[in-house]
């Protein structure tokens, strides 16, 4: 009768899902299955488990291979043959990131974990949720895979969803069954491709880029040759020499495969340009009352400049109710787009984790700007092109206090 409900195979993967605690590391995979057969109840009328995807024909299929990441997905589930009041989800499913359980009963709601004592293979927590129909509902926001079978004879937990069916009187409607859902990973898409740049000779340059989907690894390149040891977010090249000049790039990958963005050239040019200086202290808030200040460069070439977000200096120096742990953006506005759009170029929270900390620190010395060893106030050393670039200050958190933003020249 399992057989003719559930295929074995998913039989097995639900049980090693449900006996996935580590004291179930002693049991053999047999057992397991023989202790399922005497524990499963169905009733009778019952005609099997179907599926439907976003409001389509129902099937017994319970492999769902293609939904993705990004898109708004409907799974529906239910019992043939049978009056559902409420299904049982094992608690050691994987829930997938996005995806929602909802009920087409007004009212209820996913519920748990509960406890239940002599559960099956005993795992003896699981979620609630009363309804005729299963329903999971969203947006996924997370790539996963659908559970295979490992080289120690275990199925992966991963996208498994082990549920069971119950009526009114709390009868199980069948036994349990496992519903699989893979969210495959898709290749990362470059945006926003680096832009050209030209700088001093001597002068600091630097490349930003923007990328979609998950990005596991990043190579930056020269004229199509990867530069040893350069993997960070952006590209900075210091002191810059005529040998620096050349076509700039930038290769992100993920496990399904690579992508490379266009090339932005680095050209020497000596000349000057200018800028606006920026200093704002107040109150910063959450959500729409971040603090938010603007800068414009103008002229051909480009300006480093060192920024900073601060909360506890400010405490330091007898400022009260101060930021307790600042973060700072920085936003680049394209004009060459439509609708106009701000491209965040660089982030920062605490300003010794930033990827160049070392020369960061350096260049707050030699300003008289140095910030104390631990503290959680936000610095970034920036080389921009001409454009309109504003920053973002905000507490951690969404927390709230005083801040302050300012901006200093560098070359």
């Amino acid at each position: 009768m399992l057989l003719q409900r559930s295929p074995a195979v998913r039989l097995l993967v639900v049980l090693e899902k449900a006996l996935s605690q580590p004291f179930s590391q002693v049991f053999r995979l047999t057992t397991y299955a023989a202790t399922a057969m005497g524990v499963f109840h169905a009733t009778a009328g019952a005609t099997g488990l179907v599926t439907s995807r976003d409001s389509g024909s129902y099937t017994n299929n319970v492999d769902f291979k293609n939904v993705e990441v990004g898109e708004p997905v409907s799974l529906s589930v239910q019992l043939e043959g049978a009056l559902v009041d409420y299904w049982e989800i094992d608690f050691a499913s994987d829930l997938v990131d996005g995806l929602d359980f909802v009920s087409d009963k007004p009212g209820e709601i996913f519920e748990g974990p509960f406890e239940r004592v002599g559960g099956p293979g005993g795992v003896n927590k699981f979620y609630r949720i009363k309804s005729q129909f299963l329903i999971l509902t969203g947006t996924p926001t997370t790539p996963s895979r659908i559970a295979t079978l490992e080289p120690d004879g275990f199925f992966s937990n991963q996208n498994v969803l082990g549920v069971k069916a119950y009526d009114a009187q709390g009868s199980s409607e069948g036994g349990w069954y496992a519903i699989s859902i893979e969210v495959p990973l898709v290749l990362p898409e470059i945006v926003r491709d680096p832009v050209a740049t030209r700088v001093p000779v001597g002068g600091r340059a630097q490349f930003f880029f923007e990328s979609s989907g998950v990005v596991d690894s990043v190579q930056w390149l020269k004229d199509d040759v990867e530069l040893a040891g350069e993997t960070d977010m952006t590209l900075i090249i210091q002191n810059v020499s005529v040998a620096d000049e050349g076509v700039y790039s930038v290769r992100v990958g993920n496990s399904a495969g690579t992508a490379i963005s266009g090339g932005g050239a680095l050209t020497i040019d000596d000349a000057s340009a200018d800028l606006v200086n920026l200093a704002t202290r107040g109150l910063v808030g959450a959500g729409g009352d971040i603090m938010i200040g603007g800068l414009t460069v103008l002229g051909g070439s480009t300006k480093t400049v060192l920024v900073r977000g601060l909360g506890p200096q400010l405490a330091v120096e007898g400022v009260p109710g101060t930021l307790a742990d600042p973060e700072l953006r920085v936003f680049q506005t394209l004009f060459d787009e439509t609708p106009i759009r701000s491209q965040m170029l660089v982030t920062n929270d605490n300003w010794e984790e930033d990827s160049n900390a070392v020369e960061l620190e350096a260049a707050l010395i030699s300003l008289s700007k140095p910030l104390a060893a631990g503290s959680k106030d936000a610095a970034l050393l920036l080389t921009l092109n001409e454009g309109v670039y504003t920053f973002q200050l905000s507490g951690v958190g969404n927390t709230e206090g005083v801040g302050l933003i300012e901006l200093f020249v560098v070359e």
